[in-house]
């Protein structure tokens, strides 16, 4: 669906926006998914890549398309998804027309921040700047008390 260039770049600029909170990412594992995931449009779709869910890790899917199960017709570039169909299952899907940036996003609500922000150039909100994307003090406390939970509980390992 998307090639090795697509993806270090995406985890290359999470990494530099995520680098100053003391978080960083590698991937640690690539499966091609079958054809049969490569457009996802309803939530049953998103709900499928569960099936790829395993603890320890966060679990990134890079698909074709993604569309708004909420409002039909509307393109999504990344999602963290909730799978309705197996407790606990979340991961983050993004779409080969993200930008730079999405990768980034969705790893910030995966970590505890649901909100999107109305202030340009943080991370959860959809407006950029030319600055590097950023997080608030209260988006930072959530995410270091996600972790804490995520690694406690062994949902997430350190490698």
């Amino acid at each position: 669906m998307v090639d090795e260039a697509f993806i270090a770049e995406r985890v290359a600029r999470a990494n530099e926006i995520f680098a100053g909170y003391g978080v960083q990412f590698a991937v640690v594992a690539r499966l091609r998914l079958p054809e049969e995931h490569a457009a996802l449009e309803t939530r049953a779709d998103r709900d499928a890549l569960a099936t790829y869910f395993a603890r320890g890790t966060i679990h990134v899917f890079c698909v074709a398309s993604l569309l708004d199960v909420d409002e039909q017709g509307r393109v999504r570039r990344g999602v963290h998804w909730h799978a309705g169909t197996r407790p606990g299952a979340h991961f983050v899907i993004v779409s080969a027309i993200s930008g730079p940036d999405v990768l980034a996003h969705e790893l910030g609500h995966y970590l505890g921040n649901p909100e999107h922000s109305q202030v340009a150039g943080n991370l959860m909100s959809y407006e950029r700047t030319e600055v590097l994307p950023f997080l608030d003090a209260a988006q930072v406390r959530r995410m270091r008390r996600r972790l804490r939970s995520y690694l406690g509980s062994r949902e997430l390992v350190l490698r």
